[in-house]
């Protein structure tokens, strides 16, 4: 089979993956009805998830590093799939956040593996364009769950919801590793491997890399999570447009990331683009609170939705042409989406705590400076500091 049909296995598989951490959004009334919750307790619910994505994110990666990533990634789409039909079959709190947290811990397995499968089958000209492409995927998933399964629940109710979503990445995840079957894998040796890990977390160059890219995880998880109860409570506009203007911002990703590739494909163009995209999505974050106008918030939301992608997508392209040993691509991928997701799952309490004490627009102004602020990391991220042997 040719790159292209794995490629498009792996970006499908992406995608449906997107939907399954989404589609829970939309029901989330409903699940507080029937399941008789308070807002803090649906708080729990999807804080478990997160519990589960952030630690093992470095276990998939790890494995991948030696057992290979199609294997891994197999398993994280079976978990997600599973813990996502569990979520279905909730009866409380309980179980609904035990499910959730098997969901994220499937999520975890398959992030780093499917973009270290992505680095084997394609050529090096063209990883670039698929990176942008697995991000950009991320976004019409991610829409898909969060505006389409508004529909799906009117329909069939929260918990078929959650079953369908499930039962989708099951199949996706079969189709998937038979579609992979014979690919060329590399595999790090079991002696000296704990050194490599370790080289791999101290390596200045990957922290630069991740924190300087931080602004995209401030925009996306704010962005994605808030504009819907921001539009609502504060801008105060109507619920079907707010749902419209969170499925724009997640959806139009999947342009952001396309063009992302094909500017991170060119070698001189690389650094400046990253510089000007992560500027531009937290420049625009900061004046949502203050676009009244439905235009204007529409243009704006378009934007950093747009930008964002590519913030992602240089984080991933720029970490791996430095890793010396290719085995262990898919636990330096892993580490540095480590640490935007550990920073991430923070940054919506610091948002609200902000919102709260302070007033509405500051949440997204202090998040969006700060962001700005920690571009200039990257300057000090120098390859040739990089070794994974």
């Amino acid at each position: 089979m040719g790159y292209l049909f794995r490629a498009t296995s792996i970006n499908v598989a992406r995608a449906i993956y997107a939907l399954n951490w989404f589609d829970i959004a939309p029901g989330l009334i409903y699940i507080s009805k029937d399941l008789n919750l308070q807002v803090v307790q649906l708080g729990i619910i999807t804080t478990f998830f997160y519990v589960g994505l952030a630690p093992f994110q470095l276990v998939g990666g790890a494995l991948a590093s030696r057992i290979g990533s199609r294997k891994v990634a197999f398993i994280g789409l079976l978990l997600l799939g599973f813990g996502a039909i569990a979520s279905g079959f909730s009866h409380n709190i309980f179980e609904l956040s035990l499910s959730r947290f098997i969901a994220g811990w499937g999520s975890a397995f398959f992030f780093s593996p499917g973009l270290s499968i992505l680095r084997d089958i394609s050529p090096a000209e063209a990883y670039p364009q698929q990176v942008g492409i697995y991000n950009g995927v991320f976004g019409l998933g991610a829409g898909a769950g969060a505006f389409g399964w508004v529909f799906v629940d009117k329909a069939i109710g929260w918990q078929l919801g959650m079953v369908v979503g499930g039962v989708l990445m099951i199949i996706v995840a079969v189709e998937n590793f038979i579609a992979l079957h014979g690919m060329v894998e590399h595999r790090a040796e079991s002696i000296g491997f704990d050194k490599k890990v370790f080289n791999i977390i101290g390596n200045k160059f990957l922290w630069f890399l991740a924190i300087g890219t931080l602004a995209a995880t401030f925009v996306e998880t704010i962005g994605g999570q808030f504009l819907v109860f921001f539009g609502e409570n504060y801008l105060h506009i109507s619920s079907i447009y707010s749902g419209f203007i969170d499925g724009l911002f997640l959806m139009i990703g999947f342009l952001g990331g396309i063009t992302g590739g094909f500017f991170l494909s060119k070698a001189h163009l690389k650094r400046p683009f990253t510089y000007t995209t992560l500027v531009v999505s937290s420049v625009g974050f900061i004046f949502i609170p203050f676009s009244s106008n439905i235009l204007a918030l529409t243009a704006i939301v378009a934007i950093c939705g747009f930008a964002v992608q590519s913030g992602f997508s240089a984080l991933y392209v720029l970490s791996i042409p430095y890793i010396h040993d290719k085995a262990m691509v898919p636990f330096a991928l892993s580490f540095v989406n480590f640490i935007g997701i550990a920073v991430g799952s923070a940054s919506p309490y610091v948002f609200t705590l902000l919102t709260d004490r302070i007033g509405p627009a500051y949440g997204w102004i202090i998040l969006g400076v700060l962001g700005i602020a920690l571009v200039p990391t990257l300057l000090l991220a120098r390859p040739t500091e990089v070794s994974a042997t």
